[in-house]
């Protein structure tokens, strides 16, 4: 039997026995539920809660009598801190746990569907302990995850007033836009600026059935922010829409688009893009590299001896280097680390980009734009032809690419470039995927760096501790890393 979901559909017949051997419902009142459900769809406790019949504070106590669950009255400000940090905010929030006692080496935590074996498991194995379930309403965890995250609810009329100077390079005129809507402009702008200022590499704005949640990804988690009522989700994506360029009149098919801000006399690119679902549209912005913090190849986390290999291929006047890993590991960034390193009057450096994600002086940068027919393959075989010294390629995602990046290598250019691979090895066999020939590539390549970003320890509250005759430093969270440590 799969656990039981409160409202949910998985386990509504045995949801549906136990609230009938409750004598809560009658078995009529039950199949007229089973019927709705049948028909429309949706959710059984739900169902029963439209219909009148019962509310959550029912169906909790219902489930907790006859299953022997403990049922919990939470109030997330009685919890120890200690407790609550057990578990991982991103596991309590997604698994829909929430840690809040320990008694007799056992961790006590609040479930709205105390029968789900999965989050029970791994709830244990995030603790490293026992854990016993106990029962509450939904809408009582909703609440304590919200706080758990902190979200805060804010309305756009609450947006402070120094958010409303635009922050976007140009304004954009669009007919049956209202600018007159100051208070969504501001919470547009502090949304933005938020993102900026707590150096988030994505921001996620997405609507369900009564909120929009504003999510930023910070280290590589997502961290809830802001909820706003879900009546506004509408306003709030026309604005950015409106910013990037984007087609106001369509909500059905996906778009992409973009805007650049000046936030501190640093120019920002932002990367948008949409998705419709079944509450709206959904919005993406990923936030270029920042013009005050761009990295160095110092920067990057490299140990004395990567940074000697790397410096050793990266003045070689031709041959190929590859930098691989997944969606989002920094291989732009640490490409760009390496064009700032070798950049130089006296060399010429053509980049082929989708998007550019930095201006980066002395450099000529080409914006790649498939729907206009400038391909990276296209692109690539025209600069040939413009005497570049070095040659970066934001991306080899065909044959065409592969082929001639390969011979550009081979007739004297340096030539950057990335792959999405997991490793170095794969890198090799995914250019011979590609059509490339083994022995142009013992002949051509110089380097290829397969990197993961790592999490570090946040620099304001980390605590120095002896292990092993070593100083080693251990998490603690504070407000400056959201309490992650």
């Amino acid at each position: 039997m799969r656990g039981i979901n409160l409202l949910g559909v998985a386990v509504a017949k045995k949801l549906g026995e136990i609230l009938v051997e409750a004598m809560v419902i009658t078995p009529e009142q039950l199949q007229q539920a089973l019927e709705i459900q049948k028909r429309k769809g949706g959710k059984l406790g739900e169902i029963l809660i439209e219909l009148g019949l019962l509310n959550e504070k029912i169906i909790a106590d219902v489930v907790s009598l006859q299953r022997n669950i403990k049922r919990i009255n939470l109030d997330i400000n009685q919890i120890d801190p200690a407790v609550l940090n057990l578990i991982p905010k991103d596991v309590c929030i997604k698994y829909r746990v929430l840690p809040y006692a320990v008694e007799n080496n056992t961790l006590l935590v609040a479930m709205d569907d105390p029968l789900n074996q999965e989050a029970i498991n791994m709830a244990q194995f995030s603790a490293n302990m026992r854990v016993e379930p106990g029962i509450v309403e939904p809408s009582k965890l909703d609440e304590a995850l919200a706080r758990l995250s902190n979200a805060e609810e804010i309305l756009p009329t609450q947006v402070e007033e120094k958010y409303n100077a635009p922050i976007e390079t140009t304004e954009t005129k669009v007919v049956g836009y209202d600018e007159t809507q100051g208070s969504i402009v501001k919470l547009v702008n502090m949304i933005l600026i938020k993102g900026i200022e707590l150096g988030a590499s994505d921001i996620h704005i997405e609507a369900d059935a009564k909120h929009t949640r504003v999510r930023y990804r910070i280290n590589g988690v997502l961290h809830e922010k802001f909820r706003v009522p879900v009546a506004y989700h509408e306003k709030i994506v026309l604005r950015i829409k409106v910013l990037s360029k984007m087609d106001i009149s369509v909500h059905d098919v996906p778009q992409t688009g973009g805007f650049r801000v000046n936030h501190n006399n640093g120019m920002i690119t932002m990367r948008v893009e949409t998705l419709p679902t079944i509450h709206g549209e959904n919005v993406s912005i990923r936030f270029a590299t920042r013009k005050n913090e761009t990295s160095s190849l110092e920067k990057l986390g490299l140990s004395r001896p990567e940074l000697g290999i790397i410096a050793e291929n990266i003045f070689k006047p031709a041959g190929l280097i590859i930098v691989c890993g997944p969606t989002g590991s920094g291989k732009t960034t640490t490409l760009y680390a390496i064009l700032r390193r070798i950049n130089s009057p006296e060399k010429k450096i053509i980049t082929l980009e989708d998007p550019v994600e930095e201006i980066l002086p002395l450099i000529n940068q080409v914006q790649i734009d498939t729907s206009k027919g400038l391909t990276f393959a296209r692109a690539l075989r025209s600069i040939l032809r413009m005497d570049p010294d070095i040659i970066f390629v934001g991306e080899i995602r065909d044959r065409e690419t592969a082929q001639i990046a390969v011979r550009a290598a081979i007739t004297g250019h340096l030539v950057l470039t990335t792959l999405h691979t997991r490793n170095s090895f794969e890198a090799i066999y995914r250019l011979i995927d590609l059509g490339v020939e083994p022995f142009l590539l013992v002949n051509t390549i110089n380097l290829i760096i397969a990197q993961r970003l790592v999490r570090t320890l946040c620099p304001h509250c980390k605590v120095k501790t002896e292990s092993g005759g070593r100083i080693i430093y251990r998490p603690q969270g504070c407000d400056k890393c959201n309490n992650t440590g």
